[in-house]
Order: structure tokens, then C-alpha cells, then sequence
């Protein structure tokens, strides 16, 4: 069964490489079904998804999009949805103003740490993409007061840290709206080590579609659990290396990874999302 990795990240995000050059460790690892799910971003898939065909990859549309609610952080990956979705679209252009101002949020707070970043410094680690806190962490570093972007982590920016800021996020129901809305599926992403099993039901609640079983963070015990828990509650099953780019990632690429049959679940379970009359309904007002 061909190998298929629903979790990547580029230098579009947080990522450290290029589509191309993930593309190319892909296929080395023998992947052969491949989403770049670059965090709350979807303006270079259709590049992408070219760049692809010429490595005969089979390229799913993804995204992972950040969601906020009680007090947590959670990331929901979005796949197969349909790309030219106007409340899709308006969504990320307007996440995207938001990170910047969440950004200077966090310059004023380093600030008052003694720490002196500019807002320039942080644009200039995040070029094009969303600005998140890897960015800033990346920023901190090379104006040399810390020694990597772990350590800016460990002591400023982990959730509720001094430099922390909450986004400006979705509840988990409202971000699987939004993906529902666009025909895609909605995915909870590395559940493991993030949430305690009553957050996690309430996230099936929400009516979230799948969970990411194969990840990681997740040793074979983890993933015997999920894979369990998935089948006992009607969730589709996903996963992937999570390649950010670190040294770390390098053996998680073709190790973290779900087969042809779950890419082949997931495109099924979108057909059926579009194929209900409340999305055909939304789906003729937006056009």
C-alpha cells in the first residue's frame, strides 16, 4: 500500500524548506500521497499541487488551521477541500492581518522583558507566511539573546508565558464549520501529549471527522490507542511526519505515515460533505 504523509510544513509557515525541497526528501522515502498543511495559509497550494505532478506525488489540499478554546490551542488539519471557497478564502487573508498584530503584541512584551526585537526582524523570519511564534522565537536568537529557539520557548514564549500571546482564533466547532463549508474534512492533529480524553470527546462532539493516529509524538502504544479510539467512534484515521525541517524530522518522514486506503477514506468522506444540501445550499449562495 503506497505511502501517504497528511502533515508537512514549508518555509510558507514554520517550515525550514522549500515545497520543492520536502518534495524531494518525500520521494526519497518512498511517499507516494503527500498534503502540505502549512499553518492557517492556503494562497500557495495551487503552486504546489504543480510542483507535484512533476514528481508524481498525488497532492491533497491541506491546511492546518488554528483553533482556540479553553484556554488551549488546538490545530485541526483540513484536507481534500475546495480552494476557490470565498468564506475559505476571506478566513486566511483575514488571519493573517491578525498574526501580525498578535506580533507586535509580543514585541511590546519582550520589550518589557529587556528583550529588543523589532517587528521588521520578525517579518524577515517569516517572509511571506503567517507570522507565529517560531518566527519570533527565530527572531529572538539572532538578535543573540538566546542561544536557540528552544530555549526562547522554555523561558518566553510556551503557552501563558511571559511573552505569550493567545491568536485571535475559532472555537473547534466554528474551525470545523469553516472546513465543512469548503467541502473538506476536519482532522485533530497530535492529540497526544495536547489534551486529556474528556477535551478530546468533546472535539467528536464539535463533530470533528478524523484524528491523526500515526504522528511523532506518538510511540506504538499511542498509536494501538488512537487507532482504537478512531474505530470505536467513527473517525477517519490520518497522520504524517509533522517535517518542520529540524534534524529531528529528518527520520520521521516515511516512518509517520498512513496508507493509500486512508487517503482513499478521507476523499470519500469530502464527497460526502459536498454532496449534502446544506453545502449545496452554501456553496450556490457564496457563487
Amino acid at each position: 500500500m503506497g505511502k501517504a504523509d497528511l502533515h508537512n510544513h514549508t518555509f510558507h509557515s514554520d517550515g525550514l524548506f522549500s515545497p520543492n525541497a520536502l518534495m524531494i526528501k518525500a520521494k526519497k522515502k518512498g511517499i507516494e500521497h503527500i498534503a502540505i498543511t502549512d499553518h492557517d495559509t492556503i494562497s500557495n497550494i495551487p503552486q504546489e499541487a504543480e510542483l507535484a505532478k512533476g514528481f508524481g506525488l498525488d497532492f491533497i489540499y491541506g491546511c492546518e488551521v488554528s483553533a482556540f478554546q479553553g484556554g488551549k490551542d488546538y490545530h485541526i488539519v483540513a484536507l481534500d477541500f475546495q480552494l476557490d471557497t470565498p468564506k475559505f478564502v476571506e478566513h486566511f487573508d483575514n488571519y493573517f492581518t491578525e498574526r501580525m498584530q498578535r506580533a507586535e503584541t509580543m514585541v511590546k512584551k519582550f520589550s518589557s522583558l529587556g528583550i529588543n526585537i523589532s517587528i521588521e526582524s520578525i517579518i524577515e523570519q517569516a517572509g511571506n507566511a503567517p507570522i507565529g511564534r517560531p518566527h519570533v522565537a527565530r527572531a529572538v536568537v539572532k538578535a543573540g539573546y538566546a542561544k536557540d529557539s528552544r530555549e526562547v520557548f522554555h523561558k518566553f514564549l510556551y503557552d501563558h508565558g511571559p511573552a505569550y500571546q493567545p491568536k485571535s482564533n475559532l472555537s473547534v466547532k466554528k474551525v470545523i464549520e469553516l472546513i465543512h463549508s469548503a467541502g473538506g474534512v476536519a482532522i485533530l492533529a497530535h492529540p497526544a501529549n495536547f489534551f486529556n480524553m474528556d477535551e478530546i470527546h468533546r472535539v467528536v462532539k464539535d463533530g470533528i471527522d478524523g484524528i491523526e493516529v500515526n504522528h511523532p509524538l506518538h510511540n506504538q502504544d499511542l498509536r494501538q490507542f488512537y487507532g482504537d479510539f478512531a474505530q470505536k467512534n467513527n473517525l477517519l484515521i490520518s497522520g504524517g511526519s509533522d517535517f518542520h525541517g529540524s534534524n529531528d524530522d529528518e527520520n520521521n518522514i516515511g516512518t509517520s505515515f498512513v496508507t493509500e486506503k486512508e487517503v482513499a477514506k478521507i476523499r470519500e468522506a469530502s464527497k460526502k460533505i459536498r454532496s449534502k444540501p446544506i453545502f449545496k445550499h452554501l456553496f450556490m449562495k457564496l457563487f
